[in-house]
């Protein structure tokens, strides 16, 4: 296992609001993306934020030991957390968990990077479409989205190519999200073509129409109206957290920030894979941003 480096995922229990801050077409508050992809993602700034104050509420000196201070940069690096999986409605199977070739490799391209073992390894996983069909990979046996020979999902109809590979790649997210209840996702994974997951990636996000109302007659408060975008629930991101060069003490760091994740958050620090939850994003009055916390 590596000492210098650790892969986090955030799984979403409720939809996530990491916003922008700034108005994008019809939408007031859209949710962050990558800039080169436009796939949606978390900054590292965001979720730095969110665990060094879960620390520091019961000890700042200890937070400042892993996150640093105004004097001194942390030793604890974080990278931004990136779209793996994306629930997308389905007509059979309620819901698929969609990744495409492009997101998968890249990850397994940066595990190599930085050193972390790979979770699964990508092989026989390209998916090519032609001009009359769109295609889906799935695993090789007990998908719940299959309908005859296509899914469905949202309004797009795809031809099924099932694979071991798939399976495969499920089941090792699954060891690791989904310690005991692995074959729900591996049922309900699969990956299309990089192009359709740009599609689904601006269509397949929630937008909700919010209102202000006057405190007194109860109508909606002039400018009061406003369109929020959010990344549904079940929606997985991941991204490396790294130790600084400087830092010669690598793996007790990582062991120290493991440990004060987990109690801080009152969760016995020797179960690893003890998820975590915490907020993250906007609108947490409103119940947006609750997410599960895996360092594997």
């Amino acid at each position: 296992m590596s000492t210098k480096a650790k892969l986090l995922y955030l799984h979403a229990i409720t939809p996530v609001h990491s916003g922008t801050g700034q108005a994008a077409e019809v939408i007031d508050q859209p949710i962050a993306r990558q800039k080169a992809t436009g796939w949606p993602m978390i900054p590292a700034s965001s979720l730095k934020g969110v665990l060094r104050d879960l620390v520091k509420t019961k000890d700042e000196q200890k937070a400042n030991e892993l996150f640093g201070d105004i004097e001194k940069a942390g030793p604890i690096v974080f990278g931004d957390q990136r779209i793996l999986c994306l629930p997308v409605r389905s007509f059979f199977g309620t819901f698929a968990y969609v990744s495409c070739p492009c997101i998968l490799k890249r990850l397994e391209r940066d595990l190599t990077a930085i050193g972390v073992p790979q979770a699964f390894v990508v092989k026989n996983a390209e998916v090519v479409d032609s001009n009359d069909s769109l295609k889906i990979l799935l695993p090789k046996d007990n998908s719940v989205l299959v309908s005859g020979s296509k899914v469905y999902l949202e309004d797009l109809d795809l031809t099924i190519d099932s694979r071991k590979e798939v399976g495969d790649i499920a089941d090792k997210i699954a060891q690791v999200l989904f310690p005991s209840d692995g074959k729900e996702f591996t049922a309900r994974f699969a990956i299309v073509s990089d192009e359709v997951f740009n599609f689904l990636s601006e269509t397949a996000t929630e937008v909700q129409a919010r209102v202000a109302l006057e405190d007194d007659t109860k109508v909606v408060r002039k400018g009061g109206l406003w369109y929020e975008e959010a990344v549904p629930a079940e929606a997985i991101f991941c991204g490396p957290v790294l130790v600084a060069d400087y830092y010669t003490e690598k793996e007790t760091i990582l062991q120290k920030f493991n440990a004060a994740l987990k109690s801080e958050l009152k969760q016995p620090a020797s179960e690893n894979t003890q998820p975590i939850t915490i907020q993250i994003g906007g609108n947490a009055s409103v119940g947006r941003g609750l997410c599960r916390v895996v360092i594997a």
